[in-house]
Order: C-alpha cells, then structure tokens, then sequence
C-alpha cells in the first residue's frame, strides 16, 4: 500500500507537513502494531509505502489505522483546529507506467487528505464517478474530524 498526502488546509491554521514529517508520523505510530511496517519512498506523488499481513488486517483496516495515526498526532499538536482526514483508497487496475517504488497494478493507493471541506474535496477529485468505476471491494473512504 502506497500513500500520498493532500493537505488543503490553511497553513498558518495547521502547520504543512513535509515528505519526511508526513511519513514519520506514520513510521512511529504504526510501528506499534504487529505486522505494520512504513517507510518513507522515492517517488513524486507517492510518500509512503505501508507493508501489513493481509492475514492480519484488511486494506480499510490499514487505511484506518493511519487516519488514526494521523489524526492522533495532530490533536496532539499545539496548533489544532477542526478539519477532516479522509483516506481514498483504491487498487490499481491498469497497468504501472514506471517501476517499483511506484503503484503496481493489483497495489493499494491511499490519498490521505486533509481539508475543512470534505465534499468540495471530493466533488474536485470527481470521486463518486471513480469510486462507482471499481468493484466495492477494491475501494474505501474513511473520513474523522479533528477537533
């Protein structure tokens, strides 16, 4: 499972996190669960790649864990205000056009979204009409409020 991050919040609300910050979060906090592992990849859109026992857990199961995760670390920080994480997952049904780290065809890719508007974000990203195109199992959308 690969992860990429869109951050749609105002900055001086909510501190921006870079590559590295983003895929720290992830690195440490699912690093307490049995059979998760994270690191942070090479690639332009995508920023971590999150390896799980599909024996253990679901792909929702992971895509929770890490709006979970982030969520837990920025109701922790000082300069909290009241937005949505979403987590957009999907498999890839087309073939990869470059190689490893890249999203191959058959792996999840999860956009963790952060933004005071979920339903703008989503009408945006066209995402009823790209959800509807793949078979249910091969999709998700977990959204929490932080407040």
């Amino acid at each position: 499972m690969l992860l990429s991050h869109n951050f749609t919040l105002i900055e001086s609300e909510v501190h921006p996190l870079n590559r590295e910050q983003f895929a720290d979060v992830f690195v440490k906090r699912l690093s307490e669960k049995p059979g998760v592992k994270c690191t942070l990849i090479e690639n332009p859109h995508w920023v971590v790649e999150v390896n799980y026992s599909a024996d253990t857990y679901s792909p929702s199961e992971v895509g929770q864990l890490c709006v979970d995760a982030l969520a837990n670390y920025r109701t922790a920080s000082a300069d909290i205000k009241s937005f949505t994480i979403m987590a957009l997952g999907g498999v890839k049904n087309t073939p990869a056009t470059t190689p490893a780290p890249s999203l191959q065809t058959g792996e999840w890719g999860v956009d963790i979204v952060e933004t005071t508007d979920p339903g703008v974000f989503l009408e945006e990203i066209n995402w009823e009409t790209l959800s509807q195109a793949k078979p249910a199992e091969d999709v998700f959308r977990i959204e929490c409020e932080v407040e």
